[in-house]
C-alpha cells in the first residue's frame, strides 16, 4: 500500500481546512484594525480608555491559535500514524509486524518518537540520523504537541513550552518570537509554521517509504557501504 499517497492526503487536508478555519477570525481582527462596519468607534474620544472592541479581537486572534494548535497536534499525529503503518500489516512488505510490535513494546526510549528511533536503527538499520531532515526538529515538532496537550494554564489560552523543553532547545522552531524577547516561552503556531512541520514531516516520510518499498536493496548498499 502507498502509506505515502495516504500521508500527504491527510497534510494537505490539515492545510487547508488550517486556512478555511482561520478566514473569518482573520477577517474580524481586519475590520476592527480597519474601522470597518460593525466595527466602527463611535465612542466620544474624551472619555476611552482601551482600543475599541479589544475583547472581539482578542477572541478572534485566540482562535486562530488555537486552530494553530490543533493543526500542528495533527501533523505530528499524522506522523506518528505513518510510522504505526510502516511497522504493522498494512505497510509491512518486507518486514514481519508482529515481530516488530514486540520489539517495540521492549524498547526503553523517552517517549514514542525514541521508541521508534531506536527500533528502525537496532532490528531494521535505518539510522534517522542519515535522512533528509534534523531529528532535533522532529523532536521538537513532537515536545510542542505534548506542550499544547499538556501544559495548558486554565487562565490562559496561551501554552507555553515546559522549562525542560525550552532548556534543551533554547531557540524553539515553534515558539513566538516576540513573547521570548521578554522571557515568554509562548507556543505560537501560524501558516508559516505550520507549513514548516508539514514539509518536516512529508520530507522524512518520502525518504522512510523509499526505503520501505526496496528494503533490500537499501539493507544490500548499507552493508556494502555505499
Amino acid at each position: 500500500m502507498d502509506l505515502l499517497y495516504f500521508l500527504k492526503e491527510r497534510l494537505r487536508f490539515i492545510e487547508q481546512l488550517y486556512d478555511g478555519a482561520n478566514s473569518p477570525f482573520e477577517e474580524t481582527k481586519r475590520k476592527i484594525e480597519e474601522h470597518e462596519p460593525p466595527y466602527v468607534d463611535n465612542r466620544d474620544p474624551e472619555y476611552v480608555s482601551e482600543p475599541a472592541f479589544l475583547s472581539e479581537w482578542q477572541q478572534a486572534d485566540d482562535s486562530i491559535m488555537v486552530i494553530g494548535h490543533w493543526a500542528l497536534c495533527m501533523v505530528q499525529a499524522s506522523l506518528k500514524a505513518y510510522l504505526q503503518g510502516c511497522i504493522g500489516p498494512t505497510g509491512s512488505i518486507w518486514w514481519r509486524p508482529k515481530i516488530l510490535l514486540s520489539l517495540l513494546a521492549k524498547k526503553q526510549g523517552k517517549s514514542w518518537l525514541g521508541r521508534y528511533r531506536l527500533l528502525f536503527l537496532e532490528d531494521l538499520g535505518i539510522d534517522w540520523s542519515k535522512g533528509p531532515v534534523s531529528l532535533s526538529e522532529i523532536e521538537q515538532l513532537n515536545l510542542t504537541r505534548d506542550d499544547v496537550i499538556h501544559n495548558v494554564d486554565v487562565l490562559s489560552m496561551n501554552v507555553e513550552r515546559t522549562e525542560k523543553h525550552a532548556d534543551r532547545y533554547p531557540v524553539g522552531l515553534f515558539t513566538d518570537e516576540l513573547w521570548t524577547k521578554v522571557g515568554v516561552e509562548r507556543v505560537k503556531v501560524d501558516k508559516e509554521k505550520l507549513r514548516v512541520a508539514i514539509e518536516l514531516v512529508e520530507r522524512f516520510c518520502t525518504w522512510i517509504e523509499g526505503i520501505r518499498r526496496s528494503y533490500p536493496k537499501y539493507i544490500r548498499g548499507a552493508e556494502e557501504g555505499t
